[in-house]
C-alpha cells in the first residue's frame, strides 16, 4: 500500500504543469491561428515553463545542500578526533584536519597512502587483526596502538571503526576515528608505577588497605588485610569481621561503622582474638572520604604492629630493669656506707668514749674530783647511748639476727625513749619475707616515722602491716599537720620521700598518699619477687 503523503515525481510534474498552464493563460502565448500549431506551441511553452520551474527548484536544493555540505566540512575538520575513510586495500581516501595533523600528512597529498605506513612495528599485528575483523564484522571495533610521528617519537592512539558502503560507487568503505591517547597512557603508566611502589611498600611493611561504606554494610579488604586478619572469605560481613577482635575492642569497631564524619580521622589499636598464639595487635588508620556524589565512606590502612609493640614492651622492660638495677645499686651502696659508718662509730668513737668513762670511774673511786666528775659521766653516758642509737639505725643488727618483727619493735622502743609513741600491728608472717624485702620495708617505715617526728608536729603515729593474698599492705599515719604545700612539689623536693619511692619501686609496689587529718601513707607490693 502506497503512502498517501509520499511526494512522487508525477505529483511534482503535475503541479508544475498546472502552474505552467495558469501562467500561459495569463498571456504567455502567441497569436497563431493554426489550431494544431497553437496547441503544439502551447505544449512547448508549458514544457519550457516546467523546465524553468524545475531548474529553480534544483538551484534552491543545490544551494541548501551546499550550505549543509559546508557545515559538515567545517564540523568534519574542526572535530577533536581524526576522521579517516579507507578502502578494502587499506588506502586512505578521506581524512580531516585533525587526522592529517596527527599523522603529519598534507590533506591534499593522501593519494596512495596506506594507514599501516604510520603504524610502529610492534603494533602492526594489532592493526592487521583490527582491520581484518573490521572487514568481516558489522559491529563497531576498537584497538590501541602506537603510530610514528614527525620527530621520531611515538604516540599512543585509539582506533574506532565500522564498515560501510560508499553511496557513489557501492564499494566497501571503512569509517575510522583516530584519537590521541598518549597523555592518558602516560597517566595510566604513572598511576601503575605509583600503585606498584605503594603495593611493594605495603607488602614490605605488612600493611593492607581497607574501605567501609554504608555504615558497615559494604566492606572491602585487600589481600594484605586478609593475610593479617587470617581470613579466607571474599569480603567479610560486619558480624564476621567484628567477631575477629577481642570483646573489649568491639565497641571501637561499632563506632567506626556507625559514624562517617568527613572531619573524623581514625587511629585505633585493636587486638585480634586468637586461641593459641599471643593476640595480634592491629593498627587501623584512615579518615572519612566525602565524594562528589554519594555518601561518605571510610578508607585507610591496616598494619600488624604486634612485633613493634612487643619490641617496645621489651625495650620498656629492659629500661625499667636497668633503672631498677641502678636504684638497687644505689641503695646497696647506701647500706654498705651505713654499715661502714656504724662499724666506725662502734669500733672507734664508742671505744674511745668507753675508755674515757673507765678512766673517769677509776678517778672517782680514788675520791679525786669525785663531785666534779658526776656531770661529765652523765654527758659521756648520753653520748655513748646516742652513738649506739645512731649505729643501730645505720645497721639494724636485730633485724638481721632476729627478724623483721623484732627489728620494728626495737625501733619503736628507741623512738619511745625520745618521747615519740608508735602503735604497731605487724603480721608475724613478715619474718618469712626475703631478707632484701625485709630491709627495704624496714627502711621505708623508718623513714616515714622520721618524717613524722620532724614535720608532723605530733608525738604519735600508727604502723599497720599485714599479708593477704600474697600481697603486703602497709599503712603509716599520724594526726599531725600533714603536707602544708603542694604534695607533688613536696615529693620532688624531699630526698627522704624519693628514697621511699625508689625502694617501693624496687619492690614493684604502689604508693598512695592521703593528706587529710594528718598524713597517711598506703603502700602495697607483692610478697614474692
Amino acid at each position: 500500500m502506497k503512502n498517501k503523503n509520499a511526494i512522487t515525481t508525477e505529483t511534482v510534474s503535475g503541479a508544475l504543469r498546472a502552474k505552467a498552464e495558469q501562467l500561459l493563460a495569463k498571456g504567455f502565448g502567441t497569436g497563431s491561428n493554426d489550431e494544431d500549431s497553437v496547441r503544439l506551441f502551447n505544449e512547448l511553452e508549458i514544457y519550457e515553463l516546467e523546465l524553468q520551474l524545475q531548474n529553480e527548484e534544483l538551484k534552491a536544493s543545490h544551494h541548501s545542500l551546499e550550505i549543509e555540505r559546508l557545515k559538515f566540512a567545517e564540523l568534519f575538520n574542526a572535530a577533536p578526533v581524526g576522521y579517516l575513510i579507507i578502502d578494502d586495500e587499506g588506502f586512505i581516501r578521506e581524512i580531516n584536519q585533525t587526522g592529517s595533523s596527527l599523522l603529519y600528512i598534507p590533506r591534499g597529498n593522501i593519494s596512495g597512502t596506506r594507514l599501516d605506513a604510520f603504524i610502529v612495528g610492534d603494533s602492526l599485528h594489532t592493526y592487521k587483526s583490527f582491520f581484518s575483523d573490521l572487514q568481516t564484522s558489522a559491529e563497531r571495533l576498537s584497538c590501541e596502538l602506537r603510530i610514528k610521528t614527525k620527530n621520531t617519537l611515538t604516540k599512543y592512539v585509539q582506533l574506532d571503526g565500522i564498515k560501510g558502503t560508499s553511496a557513489f560507487n557501492g564499494y566497501n568503505s571503512y569509517y575510522i576515528t583516530i584519537t590521541d591517547v598518549t597523555q592518558t597512557k602516560k597517566a595510566q603508566q604513572a598511576l601503575w608505577e605509583t600503585t606498584d611502589r605503594l603495593n611493594q611498600t605495603l607488602k614490605a611493611s605488612l600493611t593492607g588497605t581497607w574501605m567501609v561504606k554504608a555504615k558497615g554494610k559494604a566492606i572491602f579488604l585487600d589481600d594484605y588485610c586478609k593475610d593479617i586478619l587470617n581470613i579466607d572469605a571474599e569480603q567479610p560481613d560486619l558480624v564476621a569481621l567484628t567477631q575477629l577482635f577481642v570483646e573489649e575492642d568491639r565497641p571501637k569497631l561499632d563506632f567506626l561503622f556507625s559514624n562517617c564524619d568527613d572531619a573524623l580521622e581514625i587511629d585505633l589499636q585493636l587486638r585480634l582474638k586468637q586461641s593459641k598464639k599471643r593476640s595480634k595487635i592491629i593498627l587501623v588508620k584512615g579518615k572519612a572520604v566525602q565524594p562528589l556524589y554519594g555518601e561518605s565512606y571510610f578508607a585507610g590502612i591496616l598494619t600488624d604492629i604486634t612485633d613493634r609493640i612487643r619490641s617496645l614492651e621489651i625495650a620498656e622492660e629492659n629500661d625499667k630493669f636497668n633503672r631498677r638495677m641502678l636504684r638497687r645499686a644505689a641503695i646497696e651502696a647506701q647500706e654498705k656506707e651505713r654499715a661502714r659508718l656504724s662499724a666506725s662509730l662502734h669500733d672507734s668513737v664508742c671505744q674511745t668514749l668507753y675508755g674515757i668513762r673507765f678512766n673517769l670511774g677509776h678517778l672517782n673511786k680514788k675520791k679525786v674530783f669525785s663531785g666534779e666528775l658526776d656531770h661529765i659521766n652523765v654527758m659521756l653516758n648520753e653520748a655513748i647511748n646516742e652513738l649506739r642509737t645512731i649505729s643501730v639505725e645505720l645497721t639494724p643488727s636485730i633485724l638481721k639476727d632476729f627478724g623483721f618483727v623484732a627489728g620494728i619493735n626495737d625501733m619503736v622502743q628507741r623512738l619511745k625513749q625520745v618521747g615519740f609513741n608508735v602503735a604497731t600491728t605487724i603480721d608475724k608472717r613478715s619474718n618469712l619475707l626475703s631478707k632484701e624485702t625485709q630491709l627495704y620495708t624496714f627502711r621505708i617505715i623508718q623513714e616515714l616515722l622520721n618524717n613524722s617526728i620532724k614535720h608532723s608536729g605530733t608525738n604519735s603515729a600508727t604502723v599497720n602491716l599485714c599479708l593477704e593474698k600474697e600481697e603486703v599492705s602497709i599503712l603509716v599515719k599520724d594526726e599531725g599537720k600533714g603536707f602544708t604545700g603542694n604534695l607533688e612539689e613536696s615529693l620532688k623536693q624531699g630526698s627522704g620521700l624519693r628514697g621511699i619511692k625508689n625502694r617501693i619501686s624496687l619492690l614493684n609496689g604502689k604508693l598512695e598518699i592521703i593528706n587529710e587529718e594528718g598524713a597517711q601513707f598506703k603502700i602495697s607490693f607483692p610478697a614474692k619477687d
